[in-house]
């Protein structure tokens, strides 16, 4: 098999269309057939496909589950819908879901040649804009935050009065700009890591440490913030610590990830944050509760795709691109963590965070921690 060829999958349940069609392709690229949906779902995971033909009215798995189950895989692999039915209405509907083109059987030789030879064309090209577009929001974020993470220094320095002594008014406005440059520094940390991890550069680094200097250094940062809004914040932790070997800098950015967005949801009431091992010994559990605005049963799906919030309106009350949950999700993924999240409209959101580790400590008793602001 030459791996510099293109990957083509053939999925007709005849086997005259399907071996004339593997006879004609052949010469040009790496070919794959498959004679149910079934089976054709399982090649995705065994070659890098870069297009399919389908027929559309296959028994049992039909062409558009399979077609569906192609696109949720990766939305980028091209599909042409072949059938023998010359119906219009399906092939459609096989457009609608996102195929490139439809040919009807008998097919012409040089058509679907010039059909799959477009397709993969097609698909190289989206793939040059996607890393072309990757490019420019990693440089431009690059660029943006080195001179705003100075900003944020400066201003920090102020405010804790190290250069000098500051009015109330001096305080209130700088206040302002630090909150504000932290949430604008937080967003270019996630294009970073969103586009770092679309690349694929992404990896894990094992190192152990203790993931409750994560909590406590996190919450350190949001300390003004919880503050100004009066909110109760509770933290449990084991006397001993939570010792863990991981990605140090991917359990961090996760969890601040979700305490973000804890501390921005809730107006009013109390934020609770436990870490602890797991049952297993074999990983560690971090646990967020909030009594914010929650998240509707319907919408808990859509909120870990990127650039999603509870409200997209252009009114919204919460900035942010969306991107926090989104990003979460992946690393957690990536370090083998997992994150599930229970909520409630107008009454909160608990986010429990499980990170596999390869320490066994023993379990140790709780020490709680309960900070009133405001």
């Amino acid at each position: 098999m030459d791996e510099s060829k293109p990957h083509i999958l053939v999925v007709d349940d005849e086997m005259g269309p399907r071996e004339s069609l593997k006879m004609i392709l052949n010469p040009y690229y790496n070919v794959h057939v498959a004679e149910r949906g079934g089976q054709a779902i399982e090649f995705l995971s065994k070659f890098p496909v870069d297009l399919v033909t389908l027929d559309l009215k296959m028994p049992g798995f039909t062409g558009i589950n399979v077609l569906e189950k192609v696109k949720r895989h990766d939305p980028d692999i091209e599909a042409i819908i072949i059938t023998g039915y010359g119906s219009l209405d399906t092939a459609i509907e096989g457009l609608r879901l996102g195929a490139f083109d439809y040919i009807s059987k008998p097919f012409d030789v040089n058509h679907i040649l010039s059909l799959v030879r477009r397709g993969i064309e097609r698909r190289g090209a989206k793939a040059k804009l996607r890393q072309v577009k990757s490019d420019f929001l990693s440089n431009v974020s690059h660029e943006l935050r080195t001179p705003l993470s100075v900003v944020v220094g400066f201003v920090y320095l102020l405010l804790n009065q190290v250069i000098g002594k500051l009015s109330d008014e001096q305080q209130k406005v700088l206040e302002t700009v630090y909150r504000n440059s932290e949430e604008l520094l937080e967003l270019i940390d996630n294009v970073l890591w969103m586009t770092s991890l679309n690349s694929g550069d992404a990896s894990a680094i094992l190192e152990k440490f203790d993931a409750g200097d994560i909590v406590h250094e996190t919450v350190k940062r949001y300390e003004r913030t919880i503050r100004e809004k009066g909110l109760t914040l509770s933290i449990n932790i084991p006397e001993s610590g939570v010792p863990i070997i991981s990605d140090r800098s991917k359990v961090e950015r996760i969890f601040q990830n979700i305490f973000n967005n804890a501390v921005k949801f809730t107006s009013q009431g109390e934020i609770r944050v436990q870490a602890r091992p797991a049952a297993d010994r074999g990983s560690i559990e971090l646990d967020i509760s909030d009594t914010g605005i929650g998240v509707d049963k319907s919408k808990m799906d859509s909120i870990f795709e990127p650039f999603q919030q509870v409200d997209n309106s252009i009114r919204r009350p919460f900035s942010g691109l969306g991107l926090g949950l989104t990003v979460a999700r992946r690393m957690a993924e990536l370090i083998g963590g997992t994150i599930h999240i229970k909520s409630e409209p107008d009454v909160g959101t608990t986010v429990l965070m499980s990170f596999p580790s390869q320490t066994n400590k023993a379990a140790a008793p709780q020490t709680v921690e309960q900070r009133k602001y405001g």
